[in-house]
């Protein structure tokens, strides 16, 4: 069995509390009518911290100061889920599995919004 490099205690230092809003699926129901999942909020926590200077740079654009990356142990948060911190909403936009040499996961988190607005 390889042995996992221990992040838990670093990633435990800096974690900070977020909600996670996940939807379960959508189905159709008797008549055939589509009926949309219903959204629910997780507290967690986990190190969200700002993006390298050099990664937005090399992005083309695509990212900003505004994205963040989120490291987290324990259970995988699907992609596409919402992440929100200290009003801000990010969307999950990928996940990097680092399972096989260490105890934890990286996300990609895009912020939802190109302005500085906070939701209540």
């Amino acid at each position: 069995m390889p042995q996992h490099y221990g992040f838990k205690r670093l990633i435990n230092r800096y974690a900070v509390p977020f909600t996670l809003v996940s939807s379960s699926s959508g189905y159709y129901d008797d008549l055939g009518e589509w009926v949309d999942g219903v959204p629910t909020e997780t507290e967690l926590t986990g190190a969200l911290v700002p993006l390298p200077a050099r990664a937005v740079y090399q992005s083309g654009g695509r990212l900003t100061q505004r994205d963040r990356q989120l490291y987290k142990t324990g259970d995988i948060i699907p992609e596409g889920s919402t992440v929100v911190y200290k009003g801000h909403r990010y969307k999950v936009e990928s996940w990097t599995n680092h399972g096989d040499y260490a105890d934890f996961d990286a996300y990609l988190l895009k912020s939802m919004s190109n302005f500085d607005e906070v939701t209540p």
